[in-house]
């Protein structure tokens, strides 16, 4: 293989295409699995894109809606109603129950994402493997880790005082805690809740989502939409730039998404509201730590196969209508000539 056939392997020019039904509502869920994975703890966003191979498709049509809008935006829409019911219901509904149940929930998500973790691998399968590529793979492996790790520890900051007075600047840091919030969205292994609550944004925040409290102190509206404002500019930008690093590096990028799919398996179960469980309620109550993992681990081991044998159903599905389709064009040929 010469330099410009590998440069062409290399590269690759991201495709969104056209939905029909089933694919309308897949990536509907995905979005909805998406807007759950802002309350649920120590689950990443972008891990849930990575798994269901939309992460650069989603990072293409972010970074590309003012260039193609109708086609980028026909291909959000299904993933932003998605992710607008996924975050709704997590707040309202889900949020005790993964409160109280933290680590059956994290078990659930990460046998899930275990199991479908070969779907990410069969990109890279047959690729050539350098010692960039093995260095790529460990990278990724540990910036979920080294997350995860890092936040498990740090005790939540106490600026509920902020929100007392709210100081004129606090709007142009709501901003500043967008952009960052936003890569929570970008980056596997970054967990927007976690962020939040190592900041002391969290409860002040998910306390503020009152129709009461909007309507007492007005000024919150101010705040939010400054916060979405900094989650916009920072994720529109952020996915201009990976979108180019997939253009440009399509096959490398994909052993980073890997290492990084792995890693995020790890931080999943050891985060900072799981390390909570593990250091503060265990110890003081061995009867919900029997429980936890009597459930917890069962459900483990069913996800992964569940997700595992899915994906192989899928694989097998794929390669069929592969098949058939160059059994068509064979026939076709035949009949012209």
């Amino acid at each position: 293989m010469d330099e410009k056939e590998k440069e062409v392997k290399e590269t690759k020019e991201v495709v969104l295409e056209k939905y029909n039904t089933k694919s309308w509502f897949k990536s509907g869920f995905t979005g909805f699995l998406l807007g759950l994975a802002v309350i649920l703890p120590g689950i990443s966003g972008s891990t849930i894109a990575i798994l269901f191979k939309l992460y650069d498709k989603l990072l293409y049509s972010v970074s590309n809606i003012f260039k193609k809008f109708k086609v980028c935006f026909l291909f959000l829409l299904p993933i932003l109603l998605g992710g607008l019911i996924g975050f709704i219901l997590g707040f309202f509904v889900i949020q005790n129950v993964i409160e109280n149940y933290t680590f059956i929930v994290v078990s659930i998500f990460g046998g899930l994402m275990l199991g479908a973790a070969p779907e990410i691998v069969q990109v890279i399968k047959k690729e050539k493997i350098t010692p960039l590529r093995i260095s790529l793979v460990l990278i990724g492996l540990a910036i979920p880790i080294v997350l995860s790790a890092s936040f498990a520890s740090i005790q939540e900051l106490d600026v509920s005082y902020l929100f007392n007075d709210f100081p004129w600047w606090i709007h142009i840091v709501a901003f500043l805690v967008g952009i960052l919030i936003s890569l929570t969205q970008i980056i596997p292994g970054l967990s927007a809740t976690v962020l939040l609550m190592s900041i002391g944004f969290f409860q002040p925040m998910m306390g503020a989502v009152h129709f009461d409290t909007l309507i007492n102190q007005p000024i919150w509206i101010l705040f939010f939409l400054m916060f979405i404002l900094g989650f916009v500019v920072g994720f529109f930008l952020l996915s201009k730039f990976f979108t180019l690093l997939f253009k440009k590096y399509y096959v490398n990028m994909y052993f980073l998404i890997t290492g990084l799919t792995f890693g995020s398996i790890i931080s999943v179960l050891y985060n900072k509201d799981v390390y909570n469980v593990y250091i503060n309620v265990w110890p003081n109550d061995p009867t919900k730590m029997a429980i936890d993992l009597g459930v917890g681990i069962p459900l483990f081991v069913i996800f992964a196969v569940l997700a595992f044998l899915l994906v192989l159903y899928m694989q097998k599905r794929k390669a069929k209508e592969s098949q058939e389709l160059i059994e068509n064009k064979e026939s076709e040929t035949i009949e012209n000539k």
